[in-house]
């Protein structure tokens, strides 16, 4: 723009920690030493990801929690005009474009970020670009406007890790929000977790001992893709609407935090 300054992406920035002085992709790396995770693993996983999303996506799944954008322009009194303008020959987006056919072949071709390791680009979340809102109300708001709310917020939970293991930061954090509830992973139907980096997810689901049909039902990170800061909230959406469709009780979101942390959620679903 002609201007002495130097602009940055700040979701690049977000792969490194610049404490411990390691990435995201070092940090998964260290948790398959860890937990002896071979490549294969974490991509059998991947391709299992692609796989329930596609699936999900063919079942109309996914619409239920996307708002479709299309170009427009908005105007507001006392506000210039803004407005939305989509590629050229792209009239409407209402679906995620990352999910694809990948079957594990395909993702065994691929070249490892690091020489010897076992995460990918085909493995690991994409960087994508999305945003997530839900609407938190107290029990006497949503009794008083008779509302229906989606889910019940049960408890949530955060917990310290070492950053260089950032990742497996949803186990220990999944651990405190069930012994707060008062329950046992045998308690929750459904579980998800997000798939930062293959590796990442597969060391959790092994500490914790998760059952691979609970976990991630409808796809993940790796297939759907990691908008930052949104992912939460698509993450609790995600869970509370299939929890209504199976009729499970207790859900538990979460998700890992570069520089040392996981967070995690419990909900409950107020028909079940």
């Amino acid at each position: 723009l002609g201007a002495p300054v130097e602009f940055k992406d700040f979701l690049w920035e977000a792969l490194d920690d610049p404490a411990a002085q390691v990435s995201m992709i070092q940090t998964a790396e260290n948790l398959a030493k860890k937990y002896g995770i071979t490549r294969e693993a974490v991509d059998e996983f991947a391709a299992s990801s692609f796989a329930r999303a596609l699936d999900a996506q063919a079942r109309g799944f996914h619409p239920g929690e996307i708002a479709p954008v299309t170009s427009e322009r908005f105007e507001l009194a006392g506000y210039q005009p803004r407005g939305i303008e989509l590629p050229r020959k792209v009239e409407r987006v209402d679906a995620d474009n990352h999910a694809r056919p990948t079957p594990i072949e395909t993702l065994a071709k691929l070249k490892p970020v690091y020489p010897g390791g076992v995460q990918t680009a085909g493995n690991s979340s994409a960087l994508v670009d999305g945003a997530a809102a839900a609407i938190v109300a107290s029990g006497s708001y949503v009794r008083d406007r008779q509302l229906k709310p989606l889910a019940r917020l049960r408890a949530a939970s955060a917990a310290g890790v070492p950053p260089e293991i950032m990742g497996i930061g949803p186990a220990p954090a999944i651990r405190v929000l069930l012994e707060r509830a008062g329950l046992s992973l045998k308690d929750i139907g459904l579980i998800e977790i997000n798939e930062a980096q293959g590796a990442q997810i597969v060391a959790v689901e092994r500490e914790l001992g998760l059952d691979r049909g609970k976990l991630n039902v409808n796809g993940g990170a790796i297939a759907l893709g990691h908008p930052l800061a949104a992912t939460g909230a698509r993450l609790t959406l995600t869970l509370a609407r299939e929890m209504k469709s199976r009729g499970v009780r207790f859900g538990i979101a979460s998700a890992c935090v570069g520089g040392g942390q996981g967070m995690a959620l419990l909900i409950e679903n107020t028909d079940a």
